[in-house]
C-alpha cells in the first residue's frame, strides 16, 4: 500500500540518502545531476525552505519528492534554477501527487522543466518544448565528425580558435578551476549579460551566489560541479559552472569575456568541455530548453520537456492553463510585438517573487 511522509531537510531519515541514490543508478532515465540527492544536500546548505516527501510502499521507500516551499499555496522544485525536476521512483509504481501534496499541506506544485519519463504527471501537462543535447556516447571524434557532417560551424569555431591562440596567447583548458576569482568572474559576466538581455537578475539575491560557490567547492563520487575554465595567455576568456552526474553533464552557467566576442570564445570552451568531459565518462551533455544560437548549433537532438501545474483547487489549475495558452497563443499573433514586454514583465514579476 502506497503511504506518504513529508521531512524538513534536517530530519530526513540519513540512510534514505543511499536509497535515494539506489534508485538513481537503477532507472538510467532519471540520471540527471538534478535529480541526485547530492544537489538536494547543497541547495540545504543555502537554503532553510527544503523538504523532501517520501512515497512509501508497506514501510519501504520507493520515491522521492525533493521542493522548496514558498508558504502553504505552492512550492518550487529545489534550487529554483533546476532544469529537470520531478519524482525519483521507479516510472512502473502508481502514485497519486495530489494525495502526497496533501501529507505535505501544499495546495500546488508548478513544474516547467519536466522529463517525458515523468509519465504520472502527464495529466497535469500544459504543454511541451524541447531541450536539445549533445549524444557523446560514441566518443568526441565520433560526435565531432557528426557535426562537421550536419554544417559549416565546426570548422568555423576551430579556425578561430586558433586566430585566438596566435593574436592573444597560448590556450590552456583547466576542467575544474578552485580558484575563487574566477567564479566571481563568471557571476560578474553573467550578471552584466542578463543586464544586457532584460533577463531576470538573479545574482542580486546573495543566496543564489552563495549557491554556486557552495557547487563549485563540492564534490561527491557520483556527483560534481566543474568550474572549468580557458585562457588564452594571461586572459581568461570563458568560464562554466556545470553540473556532473557519472555520465551526464548539464550546462547551467556559461560565461565569457565581452572583449574576446569576435574569437567565439563560448562555442569553443563548449567543445573543449565536451572532449573532457569524454575522458571523465560523460556520455551526453544537456543544454536545457532555450533557442540559444550555441545550444542548436552544438545540439545533437531534443529531448521534451512538459510544464504544467499539480493544483488541488481544479479551478485554479484549469485558469492557469488557460492563462499559458492565451500567453503562447500571443506571442504567436501578429500582435507580439506589442504585447512582448508586458508578458515579459509578468515573467520577471513571477520570477522575482520565487528568487525572494
Amino acid at each position: 500500500m502506497i503511504t506518504y511522509f513529508n521531512y524538513p531537510i534536517n530530519d530526513f531519515p540519513h540512510g534514505y540518502w543511499e536509497r535515494w541514490s539506489d534508485i538513481l543508478d537503477e532507472h538510467p532515465e532519471l540520471n540527471t545531476p538534478f535529480l541526485r540527492p547530492e544537489f538536494t544536500q547543497l541547495v540545504a546548505l543555502v537554503r532553510d525552505d527544503v523538504e523532501i516527501a517520501v512515497i512509501d510502499d508497506d514501510g519501504i521507500p520507493v520515491g522521492f519528492f525533493p521542493y522548496q516551499r514558498h508558504n502553504s499555496i505552492a512550492n518550487s522544485p529545489v534550487g529554483r534554477l533546476s532544469e529537470s525536476h520531478g519524482a525519483i521512483i521507479n516510472p512502473q509504481i502508481q502514485w497519486n501527487p495530489v494525495e502526497m501534496f496533501k501529507v505535505c499541506g501544499i495546495q500546488s506544485w508548478h513544474f516547467d522543466h519536466l522529463p517525458e519519463s515523468q509519465t504520472t504527471f502527464s495529466r497535469y501537462q500544459w504543454g511541451t518544448k524541447s531541450s536539445p543535447y549533445a549524444d557523446l556516447s560514441k566518443g568526441y571524434e565520433h560526435y565531432r565528425s557528426e557535426q562537421r557532417d550536419k554544417g559549416s560551424f565546426l570548422s568555423q569555431s576551430e579556425r578561430k580558435l586558433r586566430k585566438l591562440e596566435r593574436e592573444q596567447g597560448e590556450l590552456r583548458f583547466e576542467w575544474h578551476c578552485s580558484e575563487p576569482c574566477v567564479l566571481q568572474k563568471l557571476m560578474e559576466w553573467k550578471w552584466a549579460q542578463h543586464r544586457r538581455t532584460n533577463v531576470l537578475e538573479i545574482f542580486q539575491h546573495k543566496w543564489v551566489q552563495d549557491l554556486l560557490r557552495t557547487f563549485a567547492e563540492s564534490h561527491f563520487e557520483k556527483f560534481s560541479a566543474p568550474l572549468s575554465a580557458m585562457y588564452a595567455g594571461d586572459h581568461l576568456v570563458a568560464v562554466h559552472l556545470g553540473l556532473m552526474s557519472p555520465t551526464n553533464l548539464h550546462i547551467w552557467f556559461p560565461a565569457y569575456d565581452m572583449q574576446f566576442q569576435k574569437y567565439s570564445p563560448g562555442i569553443s570552451h563548449m567543445l573543449k568541455l565536451f572532449e573532457a568531459g569524454c575522458e571523465r565518462g560523460i556520455t551526453r551533455v544537456d543544454f536545457g530548453p532555450g533557442s540559444e544560437r550555441y545550444k542548436q548549433d552544438l545540439k545533437s537532438n531534443d529531448a521534451i520537456i512538459a510544464e504544467g501545474m499539480v493544483n488541488q483547487n481544479v479551478l485554479m489549475s484549469k485558469s492557469r492553463g488557460l492563462w499559458y495558452h492565451t500567453k503562447k497563443s500571443l506571442r504567436n499573433s501578429q500582435y507580439s510585438s506589442l504585447l512582448e514586454k508586458p508578458l515579459d514583465l509578468t515573467k520577471q514579476f513571477r520570477q522575482w517573487l520565487a528568487f525572494r
